[in-house]
C-alpha cells in the first residue's frame, strides 16, 4: 500500500505522458497491488452479500486515464485508484460499494483524500425519478430507520450541496423530504493514510461495507427492472 500512496503522490507533481512513460513499471506494481487489493475485498463481500455473486473485479475498477474532452483540467492521468462493486458491473445503474485511495492533500478539500462509500451516485434522471416516487410511497420510512441506526450514524455521512431546490410538485409534504431532495443516495467516510497502511485495511472496509449492505439493498430494490447505463 505504501507503493501506492507513494506513486499516486508523485503523479499528483508530475501529471504528464512523459513522466508516465518513465515510470512506467511503478504505475504497473501500484496498478497490480490496487487489482490484487480489490479482489480480496470482492472475494470477501462475496460471501457477505449475495447480490455481488458473480461480479468479477475487471468490471469494477476504473481506468487510470482521464477523459479529458470535455473537462478544462487536461491531466492525463487521475490522482487516485478506484473501485466500485455494484451488481451488474459499474456500467449498470444501482447502488454499491465504491474504494477510493488518494494521498491526502490538504490543499484539496473537497477530494483530497482516500474514502469509502455506499449507495447510488449520480443515477439518470428516470432512475432517480423512480427511487423519489418510492421514498414517498413508503420506503421512506425503511431507509429513515437504517440511517437512525447508531451503527450507521457513527460510520457515514451524506455529502452537502446534493439536494433539489424544490420539491417535485406530486411529492411534497412527505416525513421523508429531505431523503426526496437527494441528487445523490450515497453515503461516505473518509479515511486517513494511515488507515490505508493498516495491516487490518481490508477487515475495515469489509466491516464497514457490510454496514452499509441494507442500504444498497433498499435502493437496488427500488430500481429492480430498470434499463439504462451509468454515467462510468
Amino acid at each position: 500500500m505504501q507503493q501506492i500512496l507513494d506513486f499516486l503522490r508523485d503523479i499528483r507533481e508530475n501529471n504528464n505522458v512523459e513522466w508516465m512513460h518513465e515510470n512506467r513499471s511503478r504505475y504497473e506494481k501500484a496498478r497490480d497491488t490496487f487489482k490484487a487489493l480489490s479482489q480480496e475485498i470482492l472475494t470477501r463481500m462475496q460471501v457477505i452479500d449475495p447480490q455481488l455473486k458473480g461480479l468479477e473485479v475487471k468490471n469494477c475498477i476504473f481506468r487510470f486515464n482521464r477523459d479529458t474532452r470535455f473537462s478544462l483540467d487536461k491531466a492525463p492521468y487521475k490522482r487516485h485508484f478506484g473501485v466500485y462493486y455494484v451488481p451488474g458491473g459499474k456500467k449498470t445503474v444501482g447502488a454499491g460499494y465504491y474504494l477510493h485511495i488518494q494521498p491526502y492533500d490538504e490543499t484539496d478539500e473537497m477530494f483530497g483524500q482516500s474514502l469509502i462509500d455506499v449507495g447510488l451516485y449520480a443515477p439518470p434522471s428516470k432512475a432517480a425519478k423512480i427511487v423519489r416516487e418510492e421514498i414517498f410511497y413508503g420506503a421512506g420510512e425503511r431507509m429513515q430507520q437504517f440511517l437512525d441506526k447508531p451503527a450507521v450514524r457513527d460510520t457515514f455521512k451524506f455529502y452537502s450541496g446534493d439536494r433539489l431546490k424544490v420539491l417535485p410538485k406530486n411529492l411534497k409534504d412527505s416525513p421523508y423530504d429531505d431523503l426526496i431532495r437527494l441528487k445523490n443516495w450515497d453515503m461516505f467516510q473518509n479515511l486517513s493514510d494511515s488507515q490505508i497502511l493498516a495491516p487490518d485495511f481490508v477487515d475495515y472496509v469489509v466491516e464497514k461495507f457490510t454496514i452499509g449492505m441494507e442500504w444498497n439493498h433498499i435502493l437496488n430494490e427500488m430500481l429492480d427492472g430498470y434499463e439504462g447505463e451509468s454515467c462510468f
